[in-house]
């Protein structure tokens, strides 16, 4: 645990102030203290909105999920079907086109 000892004290007007909410809220922060002391020491808050994270992280799921399943059939002497196989390739195929679509988003900033 961080124990912060040293305080600052700042002084802005009113139209500074609600700039500040209006930039702390647009960076998903919600803690004043926390905004104001990344933005002292880093200089910048980086946020990133990526619907094809949360995308990757469900196909991943799907595809950890289905590993499990044919893992559990192999060791149970039984068969798996090429469709199961087929299946976990076209959803890797779909995480990594995602991942590169970040990776070009990311390019750009």
């Amino acid at each position: 645990m961080i124990i912060r000892e040293q305080r600052i004290h700042l002084r802005v007007s009113q139209d500074e102030y609600e700039l500040i909410q209006q930039k702390m809220a647009q960076s998903g922060c919600v803690n004043m203290s926390a905004y104001l002391r990344k933005m002292a020491i880093d200089g910048l808050i980086v946020k990133l909105d990526m619907p094809e994270m949360k995308e990757i992280l469900r196909l991943l799921q799907y595809n950890g999920n289905n590993i499990n399943q044919i893992a559990k059939r192999l060791n149970e002497g039984k068969s798996i079907y090429a469709s199961d196989i087929s299946d976990i390739k076209d959803k890797q195929a779909e995480i990594l086109k995602l991942i590169r679509e970040i990776y070009l988003k990311l390019l750009k900033l």
